[in-house]
């Protein structure tokens, strides 16, 4: 979701401006994917090294339109039988973006059509180190063995990070030309496809979307192996963008 703040300035506006077209481009795309039959989706939304090294008064503003489209959106959400959820760690926003937070996930939870999930004041290598974390906190305290430490798989450490059901994205797109991950899913990104486009979030229309979805489907994911071309089979813990 990048490019909302260089959208606003390269037409004269408040960054703000920005921002509020870019709610705009999420509901747009989270509603098309819903039509599309894509199981989940994964917005970077604010990552840990914005939310501390923005402006507080710009972080302000992001906090109370999180808190307007946590509200504003759940209807569309219903109506479209979407299920938001979160990670990153959003015990430092303010109590009453956590209620609207609280309330719309609640709310949401029994919706099984698409998982919308919204990565807030996220960075993957915390949350990879979390993980590392929690897993030698089960070993130290028994739950894991020891002297199995050989057992530890990658199913095993996955299920120590943020959200264990999360299954790995097979695209992942990026707006406003950026050619890195930025420390977004550094660990379920490890075989996904990367579609890079020049248009600003604001300006990312579902033909945008279209095209990255076109384009994913006539790559050939191989996940490091020599696959024949009438033979492949996709990853089995893949799935969403």
């Amino acid at each position: 979701m990048d490019g909302n703040g260089r959208w606003a300035r390269s037409r004269g506006f408040l960054r703000q401006r920005g921002y509020e077209e870019g709610a705009v481009s999420l509901r747009r795309i989270t509603t098309h994917c819903r039509e599309l039959g894509v199981r989940e989706t994964t917005f970077f939304a604010l990552s840990t090294e914005n939310y501390l090294r923005r402006p507080r008064r710009e972080i302000s503003f992001l906090m109370k339109l999180l808190k307007t489209y946590l509200v504003k959106e759940r209807a569309m959400l219903m109506d479209n039988n979407i299920r938001l959820t979160t990670i990153g760690d959003v015990s430092s926003f303010p109590s009453n973006v956590l209620d609207a937070l609280h309330e719309t996930q609640t709310l949401s939870a029994g919706n099984d059509g698409m998982v919308m999930r919204l990565a807030l004041n996220y960075g993957s290598r915390q949350e990879i180190i979390n993980a590392v974390r929690a897993l030698c906190t089960d070993v130290r305290e028994g739950r894991l063995d020891p002297d199995r430490i050989e057992d530890i798989s990658e199913d095993v450490f996955s299920a120590y990070l943020a959200d264990p059901q999360m299954k790995d994205p097979d695209l992942v797109i990026r707006t406003a030309g950026e050619y890195r991950l930025s420390n977004f899913l550094l660990w379920q990104s490890s075989y996904s496809e990367l579609w890079i486009t020049d248009e600003l979030w604001p300006d990312f229309e579902v033909e945008h979307l279209e095209e990255a979805l076109d384009a994913y489907v006539r790559r050939d994911r191989k996940y490091g192996a020599v696959v024949d071309s009438t033979s492949r089979e996709a990853s089995g813990n893949s799935g969403g963008i």
